[in-house]
């Protein structure tokens, strides 16, 4: 049902046509009917919380954008926008499940960073490692499971601003029927000025089904015969904390910082597949928009 329901609004938002306020009132905006292109040249790295998982260096990160009247695509997210006010906006959008990301390095979320001001999609930072106890249990190499497949959301997304502020709330479901799972967002978000400093920070909370969590972090028959092994993943909620400062340089260029957290819940750092109960992101370099 819930499938339906979801893919009846992304096909709907492919046929009606409105007027997009892509440019809000800050400077990182975009106009319609308009590219926007940038790139951050720098020194980063986002961890990889998996068991033989290669953390995923950040040098050379793209930015790509384009809004149209009310369609809008966004560093690998095609949306629909239906409601675009000084105080709310509400859209619905399909992209890429980011979670398929730590599996494999050839993924659209290990390259691409939105407009925002190359703020990750999927803020992240460092942490201590999963606790002592987690090193007596049993391990499991990805590199030996069964392959995740890629999966499509679909989803709807509302926004509250105010002032220098926003409040975000986003339902996904899997509408590709890979996991079938769902994820539910809530995050505020805060920009402010310092001098000549621009400052941004978000503070979220992400919850993933357990079909989602099981899925990928889950392991059966279909990635080991032995059953030491096996675990079955249950829903959790997933905090996170991301900081971005950017300094101007001149029009185009300017200094560019970010760190994250991401804590994962024991339904998922307690899967063989995990070692690590956190994610985390730093990256240091410079911008340039186009």
């Amino acid at each position: 049902m819930y499938t339906v329901f979801f893919r009846l609004l992304i096909l709907l938002s492919m046929f009606v046509s409105g007027t997009l306020l892509a440019c809000s009132s800050d400077e990182t905006c975009v106009e319609k009917s308009n590219w926007h292109l940038g790139i951050a040249l720098g020194v980063g790295v986002r961890t990889n919380p998996l068991v033989d998982g290669d953390n995923i260096p950040l040098v050379i990160l793209p930015d790509i954008a384009w809004y149209a009247e009310k369609a809008y695509f966004d560093n690998g997210e095609l949306g629909y926008q239906w409601i675009n006010q000084s105080q709310f906006a509400f859209e619905t959008f399909l992209q890429l499940d980011r979670e398929t990301a730590f599996f494999s390095f050839v993924h659209p979320a290990n390259i691409l960073f939105p407009t925002e001001g190359f703020a990750p999609a999927e803020p992240v930072f460092t942490a201590s490692p999963v606790e002592d106890i987690k090193a007596n249990q049993p391990k499991l190499s990805i590199d030996d499971i069964a392959n995740r497949k890629w999966a499509i959301n679909g989803g709807i997304r509302g926004h509250y601003f105010f002032s220098n502020g926003e409040w975000q709330l986003a339902i996904q479901q899997d509408v590709s029927n890979v996991h079938k799972g769902q994820q539910v967002l809530l995050e505020y978000s805060h920009r402010w000025l310092w001098q000549s400093f621009r400052l941004g920070i978000r503070i979220g909370t992400d919850w993933k089904s357990s079909r989602l969590i099981d899925y990928y972090y889950g392991v059966s028959q279909r990635d080991s015969p032995f059953s030491e092994f096996y675990f079955s993943g249950k829903s959790g909620w997933q905090t996170y904390l991301s900081v971005n400062v950017q300094k101007p340089i001149n029009e185009n260029w300017s200094w560019l910082a970010n760190f994250g957290y991401r804590k994962l819940p024991n339904s998922l750092t307690n899967s063989p597949l995990v070692e690590q109960n956190y994610i985390g992101n730093v990256f240091l370099g410079v911008a340039y928009r186009f």
